[in-house]
């Protein structure tokens, strides 16, 4: 045409200028630009023509500037003109510029234009101007989608989740049909708001609009039946999909992780690169937390392997994800290592570290870590890390930390977070700081369920039950259900209080709101109708559950253990199909409590042999065990037990029940050297030794039994006045009752008795057999029979006040009032505990009774007896007929002699001298006190006696 000399009008350029425009071609975009340029008089349809290109090809500097050279040759913009520059305005982030443009549109009357109205509301919603966006929207006339998406994406982008929904079914109202954008929108919104039903209502839609094919819904459909935590929906969803991708195996492996089902997702991972797909940062992050919550350190070390060879180790996201892997483990040290090779740090992988500190109790080097997250660049502890923090605090009771982490919160102007005031009141409970607790509760402006649980909880905790049931109903008045941790919190109330009926009522509402099923509540309600006597109940619970897991099985074995039914404890137990440490623990506590020795010990060594893991519950209660017996060299092979198991300076408890077994074993030395080595020591590990530290009660009172078994009356009267006044400890029953002892022993029969008669509370049995046993030594039968008096009414079955009433007649030769007290016992169907005495004798106990003779080696033992007893007479020794307690008037002075012999401390005295070797420790155990003669002759379960060199610990006062 230009080579022909024609030369085209306005009209005709235009349409050149349109054909290279559009093309798509930079070349032809520059060409198209040079011909604009060139053109003697250009119209709207030619700027229009290039701003559109312009704006097709992403120049929106190039947009604006043309848009500013139109408005200024006095071109006015029309309804093609003003999306483009609108778009523009957006992308270059000009709010100043929509604002400007929304005028010049209102003037030319386009803003009820279905294009231009649509890019203001695009502008508006991208800017968060929510306001103005749904003004701009209502201004339009006719009906798109797209615009209707821009409203409702906007108030997704600042988090506005119920305006959105409110759009959403705005639109649905008047009409609109969805596209699968606006469905992924409304999915997105109903998982944030984890609401069930209205994803559900979304899910119908989309399927009455044909969308249920369609990969991008089904992938938001997954991912909302995730936040709601329906996994039945999920994984319904996910495999009625035609087709998946990427996403889709990314959202449904992140889904199962964040059900908790870590198996799932490692076999849906598995089952993802079989199909062909690879492993990105997204479903890495999710496998890394199913091993974290597997414990599975073997496959995060594969994974962590497998990030260093892909150069994704040091991945802002992923590094954190391994962090938290590490930490979640219990290995903060690879945790720390991971944390220190990071190339870039956020406040994500600080938590994950700080997390890892808290969760293995490392107080110094969480807090060292807050204030170095502090002190970096860019990062500002955020909520998360407070609540870690007052996590430690409550952990470790420690208030005075978690009041200063309370500071910084308000510094940082956090407390005003329910999250956060929720973990304050939760410290402050746990720290034993009601009022702080309260008070914060009090004045928060929102509260969840779990705000409400932490201050019930910690009512509950502190022993403030019946202000805890008060702030339940506050709780559901206020229109909060109670959840399965509220009621664990109330049932254990009714616990404190012994109130099954409370209890009752709880289970009745548990059971109309379809709570049963929930595991917690049903080990709750079984631990609470046993621990209230209720075991009829408790086993109905039981019985009528349907999926027993291994910790309510252990829960009711426990109860039966602890209602004193050890048959019926084994009997659950060894129908058990699955069995842990403390399904073992509970059956070897029901038999110590029975006093089945034999058949702990039995048990401990199935479990040995069974290669179940001990733990330091079942070192304590076996060792305890040991106490009992006692039994030395049980003793010391568990102790070995201990050590190769490393649980050496890892429980108080323990250690102190290894100081109590070596005491009462009589190996003092030993108790001493575990005593001198434990890194920590509580009151009771010094009361085990009767030493210093600031004493309580217990040390007290082990204080006035070693003065009133030494003698040292005053000493001990000084003892018990400061207990009260220096030290306002309040004196019990076991203290008046020492001192009764006390002033009995050292034969002040008469101050004992003024004693019993000025106590200000009422003396117990114990305090009336402290006078009656102080009776017997110093042969005082009038005040003996006033104390056993006394004894026979309060504790009328009790065979020990009856025997020892009778042996002080009968040390008086008073017959007929001995056969007088056994009719009474007879009456009475009191039977008395035989005295039994033993011994160990090559790992095996050999027990005697008085007069027994059924032992293989019986009249060796005696016959030794015999030549004991000439040489002891020898050295001056002179038998005390006095402690033969039956009527042998008519019989011969030898004859005597033969009964103090056949006492079944010297049985089992003799029976150890014949069998162990020269110069070893002779341990004879009693379960009865040591009478006078055999301590002469040699010197109770109820003292411990060491004699050496013809000499007794005891002094001759016992």
């Amino acid at each position: 045409m230009i080579s022909n000399g024609y030369n085209p009008d306005a009209y005709l350029m235009t349409k050149i200028l349109m054909l290279y425009a559009r093309s798509g071609c930079l070349d032809d975009l520059c060409y198209a630009r040079k011909l604009f340029e060139e053109m003697p008089e250009r119209n709207l349809t030619a700027w229009n023509t290039m701003i559109l290109a312009y704006a097709r090809v992403d120049d929106y500097m190039e947009v604006l500037r043309l848009y500013g050279r139109m408005r200024g040759s006095g071109n006015f913009s029309d309804k093609f003109t003003f999306p483009s520059v609108i778009k523009a305005c957006i992308a270059m982030e000009d709010m100043g510029g929509v604002r400007q443009l929304q005028s010049s549109v209102v003037k030319a009357g386009l803003n009820c234009n279905l294009f231009v109205g649509g890019a203001l509301v695009d502008g508006y919603a991208r800017f968060g101007w929510m306001d103005d966006a749904v003004t701009s929207l209502d201004e339009i006339e006719g009906t798109s989608v797209v615009t209707w998406n821009a409203v409702i994406a906007g108030y997704v982008k600042i988090l506005s989740w119920e305006e959105a929904w409110g759009i959403f079914d705005r639109m649905l109202k008047i009409g609109v049909c969805p596209d699968n954008f606006t469905f992924a929108s409304a999915l997105r919104v109903c998982g944030a708001l984890r609401s069930r039903d209205g994803g559900k209502q979304v899910h119908s839609k989309l399927i009455a609009c044909g969308f249920k094919g369609d990969t991008f819904v089904g992938n938001s459909l997954i991912d909302m039946y995730a936040k709601c935590g329906d996994e039945e929906s999920c994984l319904k969803v996910f495999d009625e999909m035609g087709e998946r991708n990427q996403v889709t195996w990314n959202s449904i492996i992140s889904a199962e992780a964040q059900f908790g089902h870590f198996n799932d997702a490692l076999v849906l991972f598995l089952r993802m690169q079989e199909s062909g797909y690879k492993s990105n940062r997204f479903n890495l992050g999710s496998i890394l937390m199913a091993s974290a919550g597997l414990a599975d350190i073997g496959k995060g070390r594969e994974l962590h392997g497998h990030l260093v060879r892909n150069l994704l180790d040091s991945d802002i996201i992923l590094g954190s994800a391994l962090v938290d892997m590490y930490s979640k483990c219990g290995m903060v040290e690879e945790a720390h290592q991971v944390f220190r090779s990071l190339l870039e740090r956020n406040e994500v992988s600080y938590n994950a570290l700080l997390a890892g500190y808290v969760q293995e109790g490392k107080v110094e080097e969480a807090l060292e870590l807050y204030h170095d997250m502090q002190s970096e660049d860019g990062i500002q502890p955020d909520q998360f890390t407070f609540t870690t923090l007052l996590t430690l605090c409550a952990n470790q009771g420690n208030d005075n930390q978690g009041r200063q982490i309370h500071a910084h919160l308000i510094r940082a102007n956090i407390t005003k977070n329910i999250i956060v005031e929720t973990e304050l009141v939760h410290m402050y409970s746990e720290c034993g700081r009601l009022n702080y607790a309260k008070e914060i509760f009090n004045r928060m402006a929102e509260r969840n369920a779990y705000s409400w649980n932490s201050m019930i909880e910690g009512y509950q905790q502190n022993g403030e039950t019946q202000e805890a049931l008060r702030l339940f109903k506050q709780m559901q008045l206020n229109g909060i259900k109670p959840d399965c941790f509220s009621l664990s919190s109330m049932l254990s109330s009714c616990v404190s209080l012994s109130d099954s009926q409370k209890g009752r009522e709880l289970h009745n509402f548990i059971v109309r709101n379809t709570m049963e099923e929930e595991g917690i509540l049903q080990v709750v309600l079984v631990d609470m109708y046993a621990k209230c006597g209720s075991m009829d109940y408790a086993w109905k619970v039981y019985d009528q559950t349907i999926k027993k897991d291994v910790i309510l099985n252990n829960v009711m074995v426990s109860a039966f253990v602890n209602s004193g039914r050890a048959n019926d404890a084994k009997n659950l137990f060894d129908q058990m199909e699955q069995r842990n440490t403390a399904s073992w623990n509970s059956i070897l506590a029901g038999y110590a409590n029975k006093g089945l020795k034999k058949e702990s010990f039995n048990h401990f060594l199935e479990m040995l042999e069974s290669d179940i893991e001990y733990d330091v519950l079942t070192m304590v209660t076996i060792v305890n065990l040991c106490s009992s017996l006692p039994a030395l060299e049980h003793g010391d092979q568990l102790h070995s037990l201990i050590i190769k198991k490393g649980f050496v300076n890892c429980s108080v408890v323990l250690e102190t029940a290894l100081v109590d077994m070596y005491s009462k074993c009589g190996a003092i030395t030993k108790a001493r050297t575990v005593f001198d080595n434990m890194n920590g020591k509580n009151i009771v590990s010094w009361n085990a030794m009767i030493s210093g530290m600031y004493p309580n009660e217990v040390t007290f009172l082990a204080i006035l039994s070693a003065c009133s078994h030494t003698g040292l009356v005053e000493e001990g009267l000084r003892i018990f006045t400061s207990m009260q006044e220096d030290y306002n400890i309040e004196a019990k029953t076991e203290h008046y009752t020492c001192m009764v002892d006390l002033l009995g022993r050292a034969g002040r029969l008469e101050d004992a008795k003024e004693f019993v008669e000025k106590m200000p509370i009422e003396p117990e049995v114990s305090t009336w057999g402290a006078l009656l046993g102080a009776c017997r030594v110093h042969k005082d039968m009038d005040m003996g029979r006033l104390a056993a008096q006394r004894l026979f009414e309060l504790d009328p079955q009790n065979p020990g006040p009856y025997v020892i009433m009778s042996n002080i007649y009968a040390a008086a030769g008073r017959w007929k009032e001995v056969e007088d007290i056994r009719q009474m016992m007879k009456m009475k169907g009191v039977k008395k505990d035989p005295g039994v005495s033993w011994i160990e004798i090559n790992s095996e106990i050999q027990i005697f009774h008085a007069g027994s003779k059924t032992h293989p080696k019986t009249e060796e033992i005696y016959n030794n007896l015999r030549h004991l007893t000439l040489q002891s007479k020898g050295l001056g020794y002179i038998p005390d007929t006095s402690f033969i307690l039956q009527n042998v008037k008519d019989i011969k002075e030898e004859e005597e002699e033969e009964y103090l012999l056949q006492h079944s401390e010297r049985l089992a005295l003799s029976l150890g001298l014949i069998s162990l070797p020269e110069k070893s420790t002779i341990r004879v155990f009693k379960n009865l006190r040591i009478c006078g003669d055999c301590h002469t002759a040699t010197k109770d379960t109820n003292r411990f006696h060491h004699f050496e060199n013809g000499k007794c610990s005891c002094g001759d006062y016992w």
